[in-house]
Order: C-alpha cells, then structure tokens, then sequence
C-alpha cells in the first residue's frame, strides 16, 4: 500500500464520518449559526441577492462610521486586536429591529461599514501614495477627513 492509497483510504474514513456524525439542516447546511460567513453554512436560505439596504437609525449609521474611522486611526485600516467591536455592535443593534428586517440590518450596516473604510483607504491613498492597508501613516492626515464624503474641509 503507498502513502497515496493510505491518504485516499483516510480521506475517504474522514467523508464517510462526517456525512454520518454531521446533522443536516433544511437547506443541507451543517451548522444551524445563521450569521455563519459561509453562504453554504447558511440556514437561513437568503442568497446574495435577497439581502437590500434598509433605513437604519441615524446614530447607528454614525457609530458603523465612527468605527471605520477608529480603526483607521489606531490601525491603519486593519480591524483591532479583538475584531468584533463592528460585529458586537450590529448584534446588539439588532435588539431594535424588528425580527423580519434584523438580516437586512446587518448586511447594511456591513455596507455602510465597508464602504465607509473604502472612502478612507481612497483618502489616505490620495495624500500618501502607495500606502497599503496595515501601512503606517501619519494620522493627523484624517482630521482633514470628512466622513460620509470624499471632500475635504477647507
């Protein structure tokens, strides 16, 4: 028997026990954690295209900016040494929102958030050139910085 055949017979073992010892969900997923960030580990049976914007409150679209802006200051665009403050702070935006609309609350405040740290890579980018993300920088540069807007105060 040759490395190869031993490496197929234990990946073989391996499918066989997991297709066994695995549950399956309705939609063939294995794991029930809705907010899993694999669409095939997704129970909810929301596709990409199910997900929109919706109007979300004035304070949380300011905190998901304040956020972005954060860990450009402190981390040059990277998120922080735990990673979840964005995460923590949609969960806990979902207790005001309704159930039904509570998916689509978080997707948009994952937008918002992403293209809120998009606005300042392109920032950052245009006053120091060929910075990458995790690059320092001088980040005195963001107080010109107007959230929201590529513009500039005067």
């Amino acid at each position: 028997m040759t490395i190869t055949d031993i490496a197929r017979m234990m990946m073989n073992a391996d499918q066989y026990q997991r297709g066994v010892t695995q549950p399956k969900y309705p939609n063939g997923a294995a794991v029930s954690d809705p907010n899993a960030p694999d669409d095939g580990l997704d129970i909810t049976g929301m596709t990409a295209a199910d997900f929109h914007i919706i109007p979300v409150s004035k304070e949380a679209e300011q905190a998901v900016r304040d956020i972005a802006l954060e860990h450009m200051k402190k981390y040059y665009g990277m998120s922080g040494p735990d990673g979840n403050d964005l995460g923590n702070f949609i969960k806990s935006y979902y207790k005001q929102v309704p159930v039904s609309d509570r998916a689509n609350a978080g997707w948009t405040l994952n937008q918002m958030h992403r293209d809120e740290a998009y606005r300042l890579y392109d920032f950052v980018r245009s006053r120091v050139p060929g910075w990458e993300t995790g690059q320092w920088f001088d980040t005195s540069i963001l107080e010109e910085y107007k959230q929201g807007t590529l513009d500039m105060k005067a």
